[in-house]
């Protein structure tokens, strides 16, 4: 890996975790998920590009956003931490597209990356203020019409690449004089069909223990191979008065649309005990209720924002 135009320091794999141990506390597993148990769903994201200038410094505002790539509002200046820019030199937009569908995108695809913290004051920057995780870098006079891809994401957070809101396409081109940006919304971006529908329920004991293990997964909702290393946050959430059909429909909004949500910090290996997860009104208390319990499992470092794992919970008397 060379630093050339943006330079680069992320993780292995699509923004990928590394080895990390179990946190099961040596229980043994009572609730084995597996493929059969998993939710599908088909993607597709189409990212808006915006024609530059090459070569020249631009201005980039991201002060009039209003929704993110979930179609949840935003307070562009409160609520965004970072952008950044990646520049794929081997892929098009249309196959950059396709590894955010998939969950792809690796770090070999990318051979340069900048970015600027935001101040949460102000909603432009100057393209000649990114830098190279501090180090500062020429970034106009490499940002240049050769045929690779940039895409320019504002996060909320400061790992690269991580909690991604906003994603767009910036595309230098020789004979463009534009050089002002207007980053737009990224509501319409994701077109997803998620089907709760055709699973095999997970059926759990009404009363505990309630100690999960993944190990035997191997695909992920789309289909795509799953890297267990890569998971990092567990969610048990109620939706009272809900059926499984209700909630194919308000897909992106299963984490804000809850009665009752209790988390789970992964920090490794293939089990966790449910008992350790938490929410607002405490530690988990057990699967009851009239309407449907869901499990997730997400990848945060991921750039969809889709969970890998989704399903429904049955209790079991």
């Amino acid at each position: 890996m060379h630093i050339t135009m943006l330079g680069l320091a992320m993780s292995a794999g699509p923004l990928g975790c590394g080895d990390k141990g179990d946190d099961s506390g040596g229980v043994d597993a009572n609730i084995v998920l597996t493929d059969a148990h998993n939710f599908s769903y088909t993607g597709e994201v189409t990212v808006p590009s915006i024609v530059t200038a090459s070569g020249q410094d631009l201005t980039i505002c991201w002060d009039q956003i209003t929704q993110d790539i979930q179609c949840h509002d935003i307070d562009p200046l409160a609520d965004l931490d970072n952008i950044g820019l990646a520049r794929f030199p081997h892929k098009t937009q249309a196959e950059v597209e396709t590894g955010l569908e998939l969950n792809s995108l690796l770090q070999a695809d990318i051979d340069g990356y900048v970015e600027w913290n935001t101040d949460h004051e102000s909603g432009c920057v100057q393209l000649s203020a990114f830098s190279f995780f501090g180090t500062p870098i020429d970034v106009p006079s490499q940002y240049v019409d050769d045929g690779s891809t940039y895409m320019l994401m504002l996060t909320e957070g400061l790992e690269p690449g991580v909690g991604a809101r906003i994603i767009t396409f910036l595309e230098p081109q020789a004979e463009s004089d534009v050089t002002d940006v207007t980053v737009p919304d990224s509501c319409g971006i994701l077109d997803f069909t998620a089907t709760l529908e055709d699973l095999t329920p997970l059926e759990v004991p009404a009363s505990g223990p309630f100690v999960v293990d993944w190990s035997a997964l191997t695909q992920d909702g789309v289909g795509a191979d799953l890297l267990l290393e890569n998971i990092d946050r567990l969610m048990v959430a109620f939706y009272e008065g809900q059926t499984p059909t209700d909630l194919q429909s308000q897909f992106l909004d299963l984490e804000i649309i809850t009665s009752a949500t209790y988390e789970l910090e992964l920090p490794g290996g293939t089990t966790a005990d449910l008992a350790d997860a938490t929410g607002a009104s405490g530690a988990f208390p057990g699967f009851s209720g009239d309407g449907t319990w869901l499990l997730a499992l997400f990848c945060s470092r991921c750039y969809n924002p889709a969970p890998v794992f989704l399903t429904v919970v049955s209790p079991t008397e």
